[in-house]
Protein backbone atom coordinates (compact mmCIF):
# COMPACT_ATOMS: atom_id res chain seq x y z
CA UNK A 1 0.00 0.00 0.00
CA UNK A 2 1.04 3.57 -0.50
CA UNK A 3 1.16 6.13 2.26
CA UNK A 4 2.68 9.50 2.94
CA UNK A 5 4.64 10.54 6.00
CA UNK A 6 3.80 13.75 7.82
CA UNK A 7 7.10 14.99 6.34
CA UNK A 8 5.31 14.67 2.95
CA UNK A 9 7.40 11.73 1.74
CA UNK A 10 5.81 8.87 -0.22
CA UNK A 11 6.20 5.55 1.61
CA UNK A 12 5.45 2.13 0.15
CA UNK A 13 4.18 -0.18 2.88
CA UNK A 14 5.85 -2.31 4.06
CA UNK A 15 8.89 -2.41 1.75
CA UNK A 16 9.61 1.32 2.07
CA UNK A 17 9.70 1.36 5.86
CA UNK A 18 13.02 2.03 7.55
CA UNK A 19 13.39 -1.18 9.54
CA UNK A 20 14.08 -4.72 8.47
CA UNK A 21 11.21 -5.38 10.87
CA UNK A 22 8.67 -2.74 11.78
CA UNK A 23 6.15 -2.29 14.56
CA UNK A 24 3.03 -0.59 13.24
CA UNK A 25 0.29 0.97 15.34
CA UNK A 26 -2.56 0.94 12.83
CA UNK A 27 -5.43 3.25 13.80
CA UNK A 28 -8.81 3.58 12.11
CA UNK A 29 -10.42 6.48 14.01
CA UNK A 30 -9.11 9.79 15.36
CA UNK A 31 -10.39 8.78 18.80
CA UNK A 32 -7.90 5.88 18.86
CA UNK A 33 -4.85 8.15 19.26
CA UNK A 34 -4.87 7.46 22.99
CA UNK A 35 -4.46 3.73 22.29
CA UNK A 36 -1.60 4.46 19.88
CA UNK A 37 0.10 6.69 22.44
CA UNK A 38 0.30 3.80 24.94
CA UNK A 39 2.57 1.89 22.52
CA UNK A 40 4.95 4.60 21.30
CA UNK A 41 7.28 4.62 24.35
CA UNK A 42 7.70 0.84 23.99
CA UNK A 43 8.37 1.24 20.26
CA UNK A 44 11.18 3.73 21.01
CA UNK A 45 12.60 1.54 23.79
CA UNK A 46 12.65 -1.52 21.54
CA UNK A 47 14.17 0.45 18.63
CA UNK A 48 17.10 1.28 20.92
CA UNK A 49 17.71 -2.37 21.83
CA UNK A 50 16.59 -4.45 18.83
CA UNK A 51 18.77 -3.94 15.74
CA UNK A 52 16.88 -3.18 12.54
CA UNK A 53 13.56 -2.40 14.24
CA UNK A 54 11.51 0.74 13.52
CA UNK A 55 8.14 1.79 14.94
CA UNK A 56 5.41 3.63 13.05
CA UNK A 57 1.99 5.14 13.53
CA UNK A 58 -0.27 4.30 10.58
CA UNK A 59 -3.51 6.31 10.54
CA UNK A 60 -5.71 4.50 8.02
CA UNK A 61 -8.35 6.76 6.50
CA UNK A 62 -11.03 6.15 3.90
CA UNK A 63 -10.08 7.29 0.42
CA UNK A 64 -13.14 9.55 0.38
CA UNK A 65 -11.16 11.88 2.69
CA UNK A 66 -8.16 12.08 0.34
CA UNK A 67 -9.15 15.51 -1.06
CA UNK A 68 -8.70 16.84 2.50
CA UNK A 69 -5.34 15.12 3.02
CA UNK A 70 -3.32 18.36 3.29
CA UNK A 71 -5.72 19.69 5.93
CA UNK A 72 -5.93 16.43 7.92
CA UNK A 73 -2.22 15.63 7.74
CA UNK A 74 -1.36 19.28 8.41
CA UNK A 75 -3.40 19.16 11.61
CA UNK A 76 -1.61 16.00 12.72
CA UNK A 77 1.79 17.46 11.86
CA UNK A 78 1.08 20.67 13.79
CA UNK A 79 0.31 18.60 16.89
CA UNK A 80 3.56 16.59 16.67
CA UNK A 81 6.71 18.56 17.52
CA UNK A 82 9.08 15.56 17.34
CA UNK A 83 10.71 15.13 13.88
CA UNK A 84 11.11 11.35 14.27
CA UNK A 85 7.44 10.93 15.10
CA UNK A 86 6.43 13.06 12.09
CA UNK A 87 8.66 10.98 9.81
CA UNK A 88 7.28 7.78 11.28
CA UNK A 89 3.62 8.75 11.07
CA UNK A 90 2.46 7.51 7.68
CA UNK A 91 -1.13 8.14 6.66
CA UNK A 92 -2.82 5.74 4.30
CA UNK A 93 -5.85 7.04 2.41
CA UNK A 94 -7.71 4.33 0.56
CA UNK A 95 -9.65 1.12 0.96
CA UNK A 96 -9.69 0.62 4.74
CA UNK A 97 -11.36 -2.79 4.29
CA UNK A 98 -8.25 -3.92 2.38
CA UNK A 99 -6.21 -3.24 5.53
CA UNK A 100 -8.63 -4.84 7.98
CA UNK A 101 -9.22 -7.89 5.79
CA UNK A 102 -5.51 -8.23 5.03
CA UNK A 103 -4.78 -8.33 8.76
CA UNK A 104 -7.75 -10.58 9.49
CA UNK A 105 -9.36 -8.01 11.78
CA UNK A 106 -13.04 -8.57 12.62
CA UNK A 107 -13.67 -4.83 13.07
CA UNK A 108 -12.06 -1.39 13.46
CA UNK A 109 -13.06 -0.82 17.08
CA UNK A 110 -9.47 -1.12 18.38
CA UNK A 111 -6.08 -0.32 16.92
CA UNK A 112 -3.96 -3.14 15.58
CA UNK A 113 -0.30 -3.32 16.58
CA UNK A 114 1.56 -5.42 14.08
CA UNK A 115 5.15 -6.63 13.71
CA UNK A 116 5.85 -6.94 9.98
CA UNK A 117 8.89 -7.69 7.89
CA UNK A 118 9.75 -5.79 4.70
CA UNK A 119 7.98 -8.41 2.58
CA UNK A 120 4.72 -7.96 4.49
CA UNK A 121 4.91 -11.05 6.66
CA UNK A 122 3.02 -10.57 9.92
CA UNK A 123 5.15 -11.96 12.77
CA UNK A 124 3.01 -10.79 15.69
CA UNK A 125 -0.19 -8.83 16.32
CA UNK A 126 -2.20 -7.37 19.21
CA UNK A 127 -5.30 -5.19 19.47
CA UNK A 128 -6.01 -2.18 21.67
CA UNK A 129 -3.85 -0.21 24.08
CA UNK A 130 -0.72 -1.50 25.79
CA UNK A 131 -1.63 -2.37 29.34
CA UNK A 132 1.29 -2.99 31.66
CA UNK A 133 4.53 -4.66 30.69
CA UNK A 134 5.58 -5.44 27.11
CA UNK A 135 3.80 -8.54 25.82
CA UNK A 136 6.11 -11.55 26.31
CA UNK A 137 5.10 -12.98 22.92
CA UNK A 138 6.19 -9.73 21.23
CA UNK A 139 9.55 -9.85 22.98
CA UNK A 140 9.87 -13.48 21.92
CA UNK A 141 9.02 -12.63 18.29
CA UNK A 142 11.70 -9.92 18.39
CA UNK A 143 14.27 -12.14 20.07
CA UNK A 144 14.41 -9.59 22.90
CA UNK A 145 14.46 -10.26 26.62
CA UNK A 146 11.87 -8.79 28.96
Amino acid sequence: MEGRSLDDEEVLLPSGLEGGRNLLAVAFHRTQQGEVDTWIPLFRELEATVPGLAGYEIPTISGSWKPLRRFIDGGMKAAIPDPLTRRRTVTVYGDVARVTEGLGLPNRSRIAVVLVDREGGVNWMARGPLEGDPPPDLLEALGARG
